[in-house]
């Protein structure tokens, strides 16, 4: 029977419209045009057929297009496609080199030579060719690349290794590869499917979780625009692109290794009773599915997120729920008894076996808490109680400390008022087994009841109770607590009662009681400090907060605290800014990146980084370290971070962009509003009303900086209205509203208090003393309502030089208009 020739097999695939036009590879493979082969795999869904559409799409120049399926691979058919491909893309008669009596290798020799009269440069694509197999297929293949014509490039695109000599080709310089990392979205490309080419930042950070699940894979990303049930979409690709396509005993070991996070070799073998678990891995990555080694010694594989997740899927489908917990509590066992707690904790809780969660979770109690997994313990207990286990009574005390440090009052309050309930009912406090967290329970009350009423008696009673057993006998003594989890400032904690906080002798005396108790040893007394050093910058004694913040900063760093040294490396940049020692803030935040490797406090340096940048004046790199946070930060947990949008909302008001910088203001002054953040409030009013007064909105911006003095006054904040050095043209006007007119509804800030932060600031003098005299007398001039002209005449210049004058004079005074530079002059200089 004669060959039936399929004419969409030798047709180039039609480019895919509104497809993302992959500028970074077209790059790629224009520099690396003449190469003699290029490879590009990864596995299915990655575009690598839309990517040689696109690219050959582009040249005027021959493309003959292979699409292989597996009824190719046979080497005569094989070859009898290969010499139609060429035929119809060149327009010539070809057919009479299918000499079926001769060799396949004299076949192969005589096309070359005949290729050898085509002039002109030409691209060969063999698409799909992971589904060659054979042999003499492969062997006929390099015999046509090593003497393929120097004007002709073959591109074979595939899912899997190919058992070509490619080593020897590399070193040669033949090849181009490009592979899955190199295909993958990035975030422009993302935003361009998305968005398009009009995309604002905060569309662009929304994204980045995206970015991260799908790991770039654009058929992920497509199947995750289609539906909102893309869990479904998703299964149904991977099961019969990949899974089915696999032989049974594959299958089996995929579905069942998927409740891993990463793959071992020996995890894996315990799972599946497969001894050449190692040897499987390798083939699973050679054949294109999703899975990457991430580690050589010991090798160590990883599944892509998504394929992860729809194996699990399958799990369950395909086996019964006594099967998948004995799966579940096998491995976790093992990697337990391995030495792998927190794996083995997580798996438990993942296949809910939650007595055996629970059990592990209390044996391995100081190691979570020494080797900071305290974040991971609040939501392992969290689980527990979700799924209604009883909890054990010293997880729930330490489970408070947790929860405090997060924020989550309301919780902490539900369990200390569970625990005050179970107290009434069986005593636990008087009983032995609890003892150690009974006077944790007991510390923790006293302290926070002391920030509240700064009742220092009461606080003694069960801030220097002592416990009456040997530490040694409790292995509780040796959990170090955390009491911040997030906050860059101790103030913004319960320990700082949310910005609330007291005046600075309390706190020295609180302090006192620490350290004469054996509480002295313990972190808590370092975030005392720590929070003693930030109020006493906010009051502006810079020098003693710089002592105590070191003192905090050797707690912080002993105990290996970042939620007590970071907030002190960041304290200790302000003050060097605050000098103006830009230099010295940069190098310090650096060096502290070096003293963490949890990814969020280095994306908080980053915010710091920015802030500085901006104090600076340097809008552009503000700008690069801010882009920067998001890399070490998940966006979704950003976004509602007050310290970066903070910092974002000053650099949309350094670009004028006093629209976008107020939305941000008043979405940080809501948060804190809910969540009664003074220092947040107090730092969104300021934002606020600057931008309503630069947007002309003069009356709203002096009612809501009275806002913000209000909570200043009550509890003595200053730095946080010196550093805002866009409100103080607005300072003044209030200030001067209070001194002519009184009004009743600002009565509530003392006159006092405006006048301490004016005078801190020199607001006047500075910009006073930064004119020139011949300035001062332009534009003394000037609001007199002078004209240019009749300034000239006055001083005896040209208008010419009065325009540099002018100038100079708004540049200096801050203002960008001739009405803002009078309206300056008569309120601050009195003209």
């Amino acid at each position: 029977m004669e060959m039936v020739w399929v004419k969409s097999k030798v047709t180039m695939p039609r480019i895919i419209p509104n497809a993302i036009e992959r500028k970074k590879l077209l790059t790629i493979l224009t520099n690396n045009r003449m190469k003699k082969l290029t490879i590009i795999q990864a596995p299915a869904g990655y575009g690598k057929t839309t990517l040689l559409s696109q690219w050959l799409g582009h040249i005027k120049e021959a493309v003959a297009w292979f699409t292989i399926d597996r009824n190719d691979d046979e080497p005569i058919r094989f070859i009898k496609y290969l010499i139609h491909t060429l035929s119809f893309s060149l327009k010539q008669e070809l057919y009479h080199l299918l000499d079926e009596r001769a060799p396949l290798e004299t076949v192969i020799d005589t096309l070359l030579n005949e290729l050898e009269l085509y002039k002109e440069n030409m691209h060969i694509v063999l698409d799909n060719f992971q589904a060659i197999q054979h042999p003499h297929i492969h062997h006929l293949l390099i015999r046509f690349i090593e003497y393929l014509p120097a004007n002709i490039c073959i591109y074979l695109t595939t899912r899997t290794h190919l058992e070509l000599p490619l080593a020897n080709w590399r070193i040669k310089g033949w090849m181009l590869e490009v592979g899955s990392r190199q295909l993958r979205f990035d975030l422009e490309e993302l935003q361009t499917f998305y968005y398009g080419f009009s995309h604002d930042e905060q569309q662009v950070n929304a994204l980045k979780p995206l970015l991260e699940e799908t790991e770039g894979w654009i058929a992920g990303i497509q199947l995750m625009r289609l539906s909102i049930d893309t869990d479904a979409y998703i299964h149904e690709f991977f099961m019969q692109e990949i899974v089915t396509m696999l032989p049974a005993a594959l299958q089996d070991f995929l579905i069942r290794t998927s409740i891993l996070n990463h793959l071992e070799p020996s995890i894996c073998t315990v799972i599946t009773n497969e001894a050449t678990s190692l040897a499987t891995l390798m083939k699973l990555e050679s054949n294109g599915v999703f899975i990457e080694q991430i580690a050589s010694h010991p090798p160590v594989y990883l599944y892509h997120t998504l394929f992860r997740k729809a194996l699990q899927q399958e799990l369950k489908r395909r086996y019964s729920s006594e099967t998948v917990t004995a799966i579940y509590c096998e491995t976790a066992t093992h990697l337990c008894q391995g030495g792998d707690y927190v794996a083995a904790i997580e798996l438990a809780l993942n296949g809910e076996l939650y007595e055996l969660a629970h059990e592990w979770i209390q044996c391995y109690l100081v190691e979570i808490f020494a080797e900071g997994h305290t974040l991971l313990f609040g939501q392992w207990v969290q689980a527990l109680r979700h799924a209604q286990f009883s909890v054990d009574i010293n997880l729930l005390v330490l489970y408070i400390t947790t929860l405090f440090s997060m924020h989550e009052i309301d919780k902490a309050n539900e369990i200390i008022e569970e625990l005050l309930f179970k107290q009434d009912a069986l005593q636990w406090m008087d009983g032995f087994k609890f003892i150690a967290v009974s006077k944790i329970f007991e510390i923790i009350n006293a302290y926070v009841a002391y920030m509240k009423d700064g009742n220092l008696e009461k606080a003694k009673v069960g801030l220097q109770t002592r416990v009456n057993v040997r530490k040694e006998k409790s292995s509780l003594y040796r959990i170090s607590l955390k009491y911040n989890q997030f906050e860059p400032r101790i103030l913004r904690t319960m320990a700082g009662m949310k910005g609330k906080f007291l005046p600075v002798e309390k706190i020295d005396a609180l302090i006192q009681v620490l350290c004469d108790s054996e509480i002295k040893e313990r972190n808590i007394t370092g975030v005392t400090y720590g929070l003693l050093a930030e109020i006493l910058y906010e009051i502006n004694d810079r020098e003693r907060a710089s002592k105590e913040l070191e003192t905090a900063l050797q707690y912080g760093l002993y105990f290996q605290d970042p939620g007590l040294f970071i907030p002190m490396y960041l304290l200790k940049a302000r003050l060097y800014m605050t000098n103006k020692q830009f230099e010295e803030a940069y190098i310090l935040l650096h060096e502290a990146m070096k003293e963490t490797d949890k990814s969020y406090w280095i994306g908080v340096l980053y915010i710091m980084k920015a802030q500085a940048y901006l104090q600076e004046g340097n809008i552009s790199y503000a700008q690069r370290e801010f882009f920067r946070v998001t890399d070490f930060i998940n966006y979704k947990i950003a976004r509602r971070n007050p310290f970066y949008l903070f910092v974002q909302s000053k650099i949309y008001y350094a670009k004028n962009q006093l629209e976008e910088a107020l939305q941000i203001a008043i979405r940080m002054k809501e948060g804190a509003t809910r969540e009664k953040q003074v220092s947040t409030l107090i730092e969104a009013s300021l934002v606020e009303a600057a931008c309503h007064f630069e947007l002309g909105k003069e009356e709203s911006a002096i009612s809501i900086l009275h806002d913000a003095l209000e909570q200043g006054a009550l509890y003595g904040y200053c730095r946080t209205f010196l550093e805002e050095k866009a409100v103080f043209p607005l300072l003044h006007k209030y200030w001067r509203i209070r001194q002519h007119h009184q009004k009743d509804v600002f009565q509530s800030v003392p006159l006092a208090y405006v006048y301490k932060l004016l005078q801190k600031n020199n607001y006047t003098d500075k910009w006073h003393d930064s004119l020139t005299p011949r300035e001062r007398d332009v534009l003394q001039l000037l609001a007199e309502g002078a004209s240019n002209n009749e300034i000239a005449q006055h001083l005896q210049l040209t208008e010419g030089t009065i325009r540099v004058y002018l100038t100079e004079i708004y540049a200096k005074i801050g203002v960008k208009s001739r009405m803002k530079a009078i309206v300056w002059a008569k309120e601050w200089l009195g003209y």
